[in-house]
């Protein structure tokens, strides 16, 4: 794996956002508005650890992309006990540099760029990259333009001691063969399991061939009501998912990804037990929980006993 052993704890957290009230159907402007609430939020159900986010609206307005706005995360993040190890561009997946050409190509390069840079000044040590192509394949065209950005990236990325995690819904062995060529403490991937791709049939293949490639997992859209009404098949589904990620030797922070919904905070404290207590199962010493989500986790097992 990229990180020492002692990063290497598994700690679990959650999408920057994902604590709020959605602003509209879409869940677009809320970041802007309530990012610095969302730490207090977070310090009261029990998180420890973020993904921060920059979506769709003006990258320049996030806050990680300023001097003052970076002075502002640092604040919170030592006052609430939060850390933010990682950045999801998810702008990247409205406005991929590898299906464009030319000045544009170049522009939207640069503008990755300029977030990694604030990354590193921010000491955020990974970069998620979403791809655009869902469960297709890249085009020829596609991935050589990637590769070629890839290219462009890396000596950036060695400088400013950030590592670019790609993500997707594409098969993990292709990911794994898109980064090849480049150095594995600069290029890894995120892994996702969830119950949208549910758990593939062969997950220990793909684990098996990403070797020591996943730098970061999320656990997408889990549904606590399906999983009431099908306990078994769900609880089975991910305990199996995280079972073999341990087994793969991940050991890395684990990532929750809600669909929109209520009470989000309630939802997502919740949602990070139920993981926390499958992950910890026979393994305890290498879940950081704090003790907010200790008691979700124990009022979870607790009723299940009464089932």
């Amino acid at each position: 794996m990229i990180f020492g052993e002692a990063q290497m704890v598994s700690r679990i957290g959650f999408m920057q956002g994902d604590l709020m009230e959605r602003a509209d159907k879409r869940g677009r402007g809320f970041l802007t508005d309530c990012w610095r609430e969302e730490f207090s939020v977070a310090q009261k159900v029990g998180f420890e650890l973020i993904e921060w986010r920059i979506g769709e609206e003006p990258i320049l307005m996030n806050p990680v992309m300023s001097t003052t706005g970076r002075d502002q995360m640092r604040r919170l993040s030592g006052e609430c006990g939060i850390c933010i190890p990682s950045l999801s561009a998810d702008f990247m997946m409205q406005f991929p540099f590898y299906m464009v050409t030319g000045r544009e190509h170049r522009a939207r390069l640069d503008l990755l760029g300029a977030v990694i840079e604030a990354c590193a000044e921010i000491e955020i040590k990974l970069l998620v990259m979403p791809l655009t192509n869902g469960w297709q394949q890249l085009s020829s065209r596609e991935a050589v333009a990637l590769r070629s950005g890839l290219d462009r990236l890396a000596p950036l990325l060695e400088a400013c001691g950030v590592v670019l995690s790609l993500e997707s819904d594409l098969d993990p062995r292709c990911l794994v063969s898109l980064i090849e060529p480049y150095p594995a403490d600069r290029f890894g991937i995120t892994y996702t399991v969830g119950c949208r791709p549910s758990i593939r049939a062969d997950a220990h293949q793909d684990l098996a061939a990403c070797g020591n490639r996943i730098v970061n997992v999320r656990l997408k859209d889990w549904n606590l009501d399906v999983d009431r009404a099908s306990p078994s098949r769900q609880r089975t589904s991910l305990a199996d998912a995280l079972n073999q990620l341990k087994r793969a030797g991940y050991r890395g922070d684990l990532i929750l990804q809600s669909a929109p919904g209520n009470s989000r905070a309630a939802v997502l404290a919740q949602y990070g037990a139920m993981a926390a207590t499958w992950w910890s199962f026979g393994r305890s010493d290498h879940l950081s929980l704090a003790p907010g989500m200790v008691e979700a986790s124990e009022s979870r097992q607790q009723l299940a006993h009464t089932r």
